[in-house]
């Protein structure tokens, strides 16, 4: 039992964790092509504007590994012979926050939640 328990944590780390480094190494292409951009545009940097487009490609790299890893867990689950205890676990964690990042976007009007104008505020 005690074994069962240890295997079960030491699983669900390292499912974190893969979902963590795959978003923080995505995020680092989406640094370097947005680097190479600004580096090119003509004019000067806008450093403010520049910090403004890394963050929101920070959040936007967790985004995409969030919602792309559940189709990711999915087939590594299946094509897997071995770990199917962390892709299960992967994907359980791809989709909790999957669900964070829609309730996120619905709260702030991302995507397409666009809130309607109520009629006393025309």
């Amino acid at each position: 039992m005690l074994d069962f328990i240890q295997t079960f944590f030491r699983e669900l780390v390292a499912a974190f964790a893969l979902l963590v480094v795959s978003g923080f190494v995505l995020w680092m292409v989406f640094v370097v092509i947005a680097l190479f951009r600004e580096l090119f545009n003509p004019g000067d940097i806008q450093i403010r504007s520049y910090l403004y487009r890394i963050w929101r490609l920070l959040l936007l790299s967790f985004e995409l590994v969030a919602y792309g890893g559940i189709f990711v867990a999915m087939f590594l689950l299946k094509s897997a012979e071995e770990e199917k205890l962390r892709f299960t676990l992967m994907m359980i964690q791809a989709i909790l926050f999957s669900v964070l990042f829609l309730y996120i976007r619905w709260k702030t009007g991302g995507f397409f939640f666009q809130q309607k104008q109520s009629r006393r505020s025309r």
